[in-house]
């Protein structure tokens, strides 16, 4: 920008030196044209400069001195054209001229081009680097005393015009080119410390690779106070329009107040105020420090309707469940910072309902984002999209789909359903509490989040939530930094209510209790073939003071046992008294390791049964090996179902063996081998009743007709009871 002022203002310069060097060939009566290449040459020494007076150069007589020059190029020797005039008049009064005041009539500047272009070797607004460089003025130079005494010196123009000027900023290497043209300036009366008007208006043009990206139309208009003697620029009531437009039109509406005192180092931009689309940004600013580098004020956003924004906009609309929903959002904060880090505090954002406060931060070279956030209360389901119409019988036929394909369990898919890059993108530290959270039919009563991602390693050191009656926790780590992504998670369940979770996700009251547990496991990769095939780690549970609900466990157990007993017989009476299986606890742990799930301590206390259970689900090959023990350790409700008390505690085994596609009801079986013991022994005892002594003496005829006996009754009696 330096560059660009420096250009600007020694062509501006060429042109006041022209017209002192006009007033003093029209004092002795000499063309100046005939001084053209002199001239030229006077730049070439003086500014290294390459200067090319094209046209004509004119003057005006007493009072006014008027200077008028056409056709006008500059460039720096041995490089592209740097700027071109069409032409340029100044009038200057004589007599404040001789007493070193400058009064001019106008300053019209037509036709101004600047061509600005950068390489891979340099760029064409700075002249290439020489034996004389040291020699050369530095840009850096402390101001001389004729300098200082030049600024104390009064400054009038009645006119100041630039007409269709025209920059273009063109970089070689990355084929972008920005372009300003159209640009005219016009203000009134010009005088130094007092207020003037102008009125400014351009259009800009972005091109990339041949393409363009945007274009933009400016107009400015504002009251303007400039002091160069106390280093301090004014601009007032500034009103400003800007369309940009790209494949879609936006307009916004800028007002402010501007005060630059350099002297003090400070900008500030009072009464700001931005308008598009419905939506109004006010604010106060202020830049101050030696560099210019510390920010400090505050910003606003008025309520306002998003969804209509989006809509003006012509930006794509969010589908919610809730049309009511983003009709009302607003923000506030104070801002401070510096060039490297932008703070926000005293944060308030309002989204329709639900309130949020804090603070939030951005890194401007990390592009770390931080934050500390407390909402009140807020209802996803609001946000949610709108279900399709047709989505409940896309879900009806999938569901059909899924049963009558009952011939193999689908494999594992290999998509990948986590990328890796977002993951080293996030930048991302902070904390987000919320006192209510409802999403579908889950009221969380408390969410607290702790993140912390940078570098492709995310850390969920928080995720806790009081849900259900009890708290879930969860500590979870997310690491992105090589080839394949790794997974670990602790979870702890505290005394959560298991029968509500399964009447809000599953529709169903069947079973309850309150469930403990505790996690920890770990995996790797990005699909849920690979997930599953890597998990580790283990799972102790417990689920307490529970209900299963529709069964009658123990009931149906004991006249299961009577009838096999019985073989046939006739079985003790029974009394269905409650279809339900209280249990007191149902606890063990599962140890996993590549996918396989082992376990040997299942343990269930059910009414008056006694449950155990050991074996392995292989999840990678969707298969089981599982035995479950059950035995009765009371004489269940004596009035309800009462059993010979010679069976009572003997050990029920089911095995539940095969693939996750057969059919449920042939998963599992009862071990034959102890029932047939069970029936051998009840059998035995009948027959004995009945022989009496001699049943000593037919032992072997007894032996053989039990075993032909148990064999026939068992087809029939067990058929369909597991």
């Amino acid at each position: 920008m330096k560059k660009l002022i420096k250009i600007l203002a020694t062509l501006i310069l060429i042109v006041l030196v022209l017209a002192v060097a006009g007033g003093t060939l029209l004092g002795l009566f000499v063309d100046p044209n005939d001084y053209r290449e002199d001239i030229e040459k006077a730049a070439l020494d003086n500014a290294a400069i390459e200067l090319q007076i094209e046209g004509d150069i004119g003057w005006s007589v007493f009072p006014w001195l008027g200077l008028e020059i056409a056709s006008i190029k500059v460039a720096y020797p041995g490089q592209q054209a740097l700027a071109s005039l069409q032409s340029a008049q100044v009038s200057v009064m004589v007599m404040p001229l001789l007493s070193g005041d400058i009064k001019m009539k106008a300053v019209t500047v037509e036709g101004l081009e600047l061509n600005l272009i950068k390489t891979a070797e340099g760029n064409n607004w700075q002249a290439k680097a020489s034996a004389d460089a040291s020699a050369a003025p530095s840009d850096t130079e402390s101001t001389t005393a004729d300098d200082q005494t030049a600024t104390k010196r009064s400054l009038e123009i009645d006119k100041i015009a630039i007409i269709n000027a025209k920059v273009t900023y063109s970089d070689t290497v990355t084929g972008e080119i920005t372009t300003i043209s159209d640009l005219n300036l016009n203000t009134d009366r010009v005088v130094l410390g007092q207020a003037f008007n102008a009125q400014l208006n351009f259009i800009v043009d972005l091109v990339k690779q041949g393409k363009k990206q945007l274009s933009s139309k400016v107009d400015f208009n504002a009251n303007f106070i400039i002091d160069p003697s106390a280093q301090r620029y004014q601009i007032r009531d500034l009103a400003s329009e800007i369309n940009l437009s790209s494949d879609k039109n936006y307009q916004f509406k800028f007002n402010a107040d501007i005060d630059a005192d350099m002297a003090a180092n400070t900008i500030s931009i009072d009464n700001l105020a931005v308008a598009s689309a419905g939506m109004l940004a006010t604010g106060k600013l202020q830049v101050s420090g030696e560099q210019l580098d510390q920010l400090s004020g505050n910003l606003a956003i008025a309520a306002f309707d998003l969804k209509a924004l989006l809509k003006e906009m012509q930006l794509p609309a969010i589908n919610t469940s809730d049309d009511a929903s983003l009709r009302k959002v607003a923000f506030s904060t104070k801002l401070s910072g510096s060039l490297q880090q932008l703070n926000l505090s005293a944060l308030q954002l309002r989204l329709d309902d639900t309130k949020i406060a804090g603070s939030a931060s951005y890194q401007l070279a990390s592009g770390l984002i931080g934050f500390n956030l407390k909402g009140d209360a807020i209802d996803l389901n609001r946000y949610l999209p709108k279900p399709a119409k047709d989505a409940a019988t896309t879900a009806s036929s999938a569901a059909d789909n899924a049963t009558s394909s009952s011939a193999k369990a689908a494999a594992y898919s290999k998509d990948i359903i986590i990328e890796l890059q977002p993951l080293r993108d996030l930048k991302l530290k902070g904390q987000l509490l919320f006192d209510s959270i409802t999403y579908q039919k889950t009221n969380v009563a408390k969410l607290d989040l702790k993140v912390d991602a940078n570098g492709g390693l995310v850390k969920i050191s928080k995720l806790n939530l009081q849900v259900y009656g009890g708290s879930i926790s969860n500590n979870i780590r997310l690491d992105a930094r090589k080839e394949t992504l790794a997974i670990a998670i602790d979870n702890n369940i505290n005394k959560l209510q298991l029968g509500p979770v399964l009447v809000d996700f599953a529709a169903t009251d069947a079973l309850t209790g309150t469930l403990l547990s505790s996690s920890n496991l770990t995996a790797r990769g990005q699909s849920i073939h690979s997930i599953i095939n890597s998990l580790n780690g283990k799972v102790q549970f417990t689920l307490a003071d529970g209900v299963v609900k529709g069964i009658d466990a123990a009931q149906e157990m004991c006249e299961t046992i009577n009838k096999v007993a019985s073989l046939g017989g006739v079985a003790s009476k029974t009394v269905a008294i409650d279809k339900s299986t209280p249990f007191a606890s149902i606890k063990g742990q599962l140890n996993l390791k590549n996918g396989v799930v082992s376990n040997n301590d299942f343990a269930a206390d059910l009414d008056a049964i006694n449950a155990t259970g050991k074996g392995t689900v292989n999840l990678p090959a969707q298969s089981l090996n599982y035995r479950i023990g059950l035995k009765i350790q009371d004489n269940l409700f004596k009035k309800s179902c009462s059993v010979n008390n010679a069976i009572q505690g003997i050990e029920w085994p089911i095995d539940c063996k095969g693939n996750f596609s057969d059919e449920p009801m042939k998963l599992c079986k009862p071990d034959l081998s102890v029932v047939k013991d069970i029936a051998k022994k009840a059998l035995k005892a009948k027959l004995q009743k009945k022989l009496g002594t001699s049943v000593k003496q037919k032992t072997q005829e007894v032996k053989q007709k039990v075993e032909e006996q148990v064999q026939d009754k068992l087809k029939g009696l067990l058929k369909g009871l597991f």
